[in-house]
């Protein structure tokens, strides 16, 4: 996503930098070029208009175009022309009847009818200035440009002369635009493969980096962030896997700290069992003897937990073999059958499968979700696990039809000592998913719900090379 975005904002920027870069130099252009044709049309109609004999022009009428007045003013007006390169020359009045005209030869009175057009132009022209038209398309699809003088006679402007010069050079601009488009279109490709290569190599170390720290925010601390380097990705890469090893050494302290506790807990609640033990058989008294049980019993439950911190904070190294994932199953299931049928539950199991895991992590993994299970199905219902092959992992669903999970707490259930219940020390899906871990496994809530919870596991079909 990053990529894709950092690839399209490059390639808009060159797209707008190359877009309004050819329309300026279009644009400058063709000032520049129209501005210096108008003065040149205007220089030429000025020239013209000065060698013509305007006496004998303004007084041609119609009928007069066979006089040889007519033919000889026509014929000099054609020959500059052609000397000029113009395309056009036209004498008219100020009322915009033509006198001569060099293109069509046309009948003297005829309407000049660029003059409706052009007409800010002649009312220009009939003050006494020279100036240029606008560009105008001819009848062949090509640009021209019309100069116009005042034809004056005794210091009165009687009429007007105007030549039609063709703006080839503009047209060199549209070729020029069009070349410039061309190029723009073969930059804005070559420009696309550099912005890939070059967001490749910007957003590679980001993209590497958001999935270390998104491992972080799961958990996974294993893995550490190399990114090399000494720009700023390279620094934060740096800090964070900074952060990572101060989270594992004060994980790793908590861990030992938990360890050393239970450990020396352990020993005197092993005394008060055996006393509290010894004291029941010795009491004759009944009720003394109820209390002596409850005595062992709550030191039993402690011996219990504390096996669980012992467990959590230093798991046994796993030995991971060929497992039949059944036979496991199987072994934790014995352990809780006589729990389960008192309480109305049917346990069930499907598939048949081989993991690469340790059979003793499989079989605690098994009895923790099992032992969850019964305490969430008080009124009875079904435990059920069915184990699939998917490839090199193999998927084990373990569901029951139990009460579900509240919504607000399913984020939290693999953290260490975050418990629903009252007397529960939140270790036994924190322990799960670190035995499974250290596996090559992993473990999911899929779903959860008033019609039960389904919990996927999955581990590796064979070991990993």
């Amino acid at each position: 996503m990053i990529r894709r975005r950092l690839v399209i904002l490059f390639v808009l920027q060159i797209a707008i930098v190359l877009l309004a870069s050819g329309a300026y130099l279009r644009y400058h252009l063709q000032t520049v070029l129209e501005n210096e044709l108008g003065k040149k049309l205007e220089a030429i109609a000025a020239a013209i208009a000065a060698q013509t004999d305007v006496t004998l022009v303004s007084v041609l009428a119609p009928g007069d175009e066979e006089t040889r007045t007519f033919h000889n003013l026509l014929q000099r007006l054609d020959e500059i022309r052609s000397a000029t390169h113009m395309r056009r020359i036209v004498a008219f009045a100020a009322d915009g009847r033509i006198w001569l005209d060099t293109q069509t030869a046309a009948v003297i009175g005829a309407y000049y009818l660029r003059q409706e057009f052009d007409k800010i132009e002649i009312q220009d022209v009939l003050q006494g200035r020279t100036v240029s038209s606008m560009l105008f398309s001819g009848y062949d699809g090509k640009l021209y440009k019309s100069g116009y003088a005042p034809l004056k006679l005794k210091d009165q402007v009687v009429g007007i002369l105007a030549v039609e010069g063709s703006a080839e050079s503009l047209q060199t601009i549209r070729a020029v635009q069009t070349n410039l488009l061309q190029i723009g279109f073969v930059s804005l490709l070559l420009s696309l493969v550099l912005a890939v290569l070059a967001s490749h190599q910007l957003t590679a170390p980001l993209l590497k980096l958001q999935a270390s720290a998104r491992k972080i925010g799961q958990g996974i601390m294993d893995q550490g962030i190399d990114i090399q380097g000494k720009d700023e990705i390279a620094f934060l890469a740096q800090t964070m896997e900074e952060m990572r090893k101060a989270i594992l050494q004060r994980d790793d302290q908590q861990k030992a700290m938990l360890a050393g506790v239970a450990h020396e807990i352990r020993n005197p609640v092993g005394g008060i069992e055996l006393f509290a033990g010894l004291l029941r058989e010795e009491l004759a008294d009944p009720q003394l003897r109820a209390k002596a049980e409850k005595i062992l019993k709550e030191s039993r439950n402690l011996k219990t937990l504390i096996q669980s911190f012992l467990d959590y904070a230093k798991p046994v190294a796993p030995k991971p073999e060929p497992s039949r994932v059944e036979d496991c199953w199987r072994e934790a299931i014995d352990l809780i059958h006589n729990q389960a049928h008192s309480n109305g539950i049917q346990i069930v199991y499907s598939g048949h499968a081989t993991a690469f895991v340790d059979p003793q992590h499989l079989k605690q993994v098994f009895l923790n979700l099992a032992l969850n299970a019964i305490q969430a199905m008080a009124n009875g219902g079904s435990l059920q696990a069915t184990a699939t092959n998917q490839g090199n992992r193999i998927l084990i669903d373990v569901s029951d039809t139990g009460t579900g999970i509240a919504k607000e707490m399913q984020e939290h259930i693999f953290e260490p000592f975050y418990s629903s219940k009252e007397n529960g020390m939140g270790l036994g899906l924190a322990i799960v998913k670190n035995l499974l871990e250290s596996n090559g496994g992993s473990i999911d809530l899929e779903e959860s719900g008033p019609q039960g919870t389904r919990f996927r596991i999955s581990l590796p079909l064979i070991a990993d090379v």
